[in-house]
């Protein structure tokens, strides 16, 4: 662990999930050619459409719409329900079809194993700080056994832009009534979550997990971890 900023005093942790607390790469990869295998197999509007048409239909949607790129859910419903009715699917058709697939995806996407590091130290934490989510992803944490261990979670979407944008973090400050500078983000991404962080009042932990040279960065956070288990160092030694 590496300090760079001096730490206030914090009355509650907010997290990151994708690549903070579990793997979520292997996980994306999986469910986005699921969802092309999928449309193939299951209708014969979509048959034709590979990965590579999916993806540029989706940045011709977030042109024509830029709101799209601030809500993951709302931007792949669009894009299966446009996708088949291209392919010829009537429009309420492909408006229903578009819904189930989203879901059925989104069970897909949810298929995560977090590791058991993991969930030890959010019981740890939980026993002294209030823990909260902000986060841009849909993960359903209902299926990956996150659920419980959280006061508050926001996910970008529904008129709220995602991180590093204010929207999130100004929300999960009134939500706790608290100060931004008394919440901890915690996060490995450096614009959404370090410079994300910084910009809107809080303090960041930055989960290093890649080796990034942090001389690199544009903001540096208060301190940078490289487990996820050094957050325990928070606790007062006497508590532990």
């Amino acid at each position: 662990m590496q300090f760079f900023r001096r730490l206030q005093d914090i009355r509650a942790i907010s997290f990151d999930l994708d690549d903070t607390l579990y793997d979520n790469r292997p996980v994306i990869e999986h469910a986005e050619q699921w969802m092309v295998e999928h449309m193939r197999d299951r209708y014969l509007a979509s048959a034709m459409y590979d990965r590579a048409w999916w993806l540029q239909l989706k940045h011709e949607l977030q042109h024509a719409d830029p709101s799209l790129k601030d809500d993951v859910s709302r931007c792949r419903i669009a894009m299966l329900e446009v996708g088949l009715q291209r392919g010829g699917m009537p429009a309420e058709t492909a408006k229903t079809e578009a819904q189930r697939c989203f879901a059925e995806f989104l069970e897909v996407r949810s298929q995560i194993a977090v590791p058991p590091e993991s969930i030890e130290v959010l019981k740890k934490l939980s026993r002294h700080f209030p823990l909260v989510v902000i986060t841009n992803g849909n993960v359903l944490l209902e299926r990956i056994g996150l659920d419980g261990h959280f006061k508050h979670v926001l996910k970008a979407g529904n008129g709220q832009r995602m991180k590093p944008a204010p929207d999130l973090f100004r929300l999960m400050a009134a939500r706790l009534e608290l100060q931004p500078q008394q919440i901890l983000h915690v996060g490995d991404d450096v614009t959404t979550d370090v410079f994300g962080a910084i910009r809107n009042g809080y303090q960041a932990a930055w989960i290093n997990s890649q080796g990034q040279d942090w001389r690199s960065l544009h903001t540096l956070p208060h301190l940078m971890l490289q487990d996820i288990r050094d957050l325990l160092t928070l606790i007062p030694e006497a508590q532990r």
